[in-house]
């Protein structure tokens, strides 16, 4: 469920998701109508959350990239020869 949620293809998607959403935003506001106090506020905390998805996201990359350089540390001295498939 997080590899979905958090993973390349589901950054992607959140990714476009979010702009398009501020970009309707951003022309609804600037060009429709004159958004309230309250307005401003709901959009603030829409962000905010975004922000905080983004961070989730990068701090699980980050814990992904450091298991994988641990065992390549670990394996290397063990190996005769080294082969790196494309």
């Amino acid at each position: 469920m997080l590899k979905a949620i958090f993973g390349a293809k589901g950054q992607v998607v959140f990714g476009i998701v979010c702009t398009v959403i501020g970009v309707y935003l951003w022309l609804h506001y600037t060009f429709l109508t004159k958004p309230g106090v309250d307005t401003v506020f709901q959009v603030s905390m829409f962000f905010g959350v975004v922000a905080c998805y983004s961070i989730i996201a990068t701090g699980l990359g980050y814990r992904a990239t450091e298991r994988v350089e641990t065992a390549v540390v670990e394996n290397i001295e063990n190996a005769d020869e080294v082969n790196v498939e494309t």
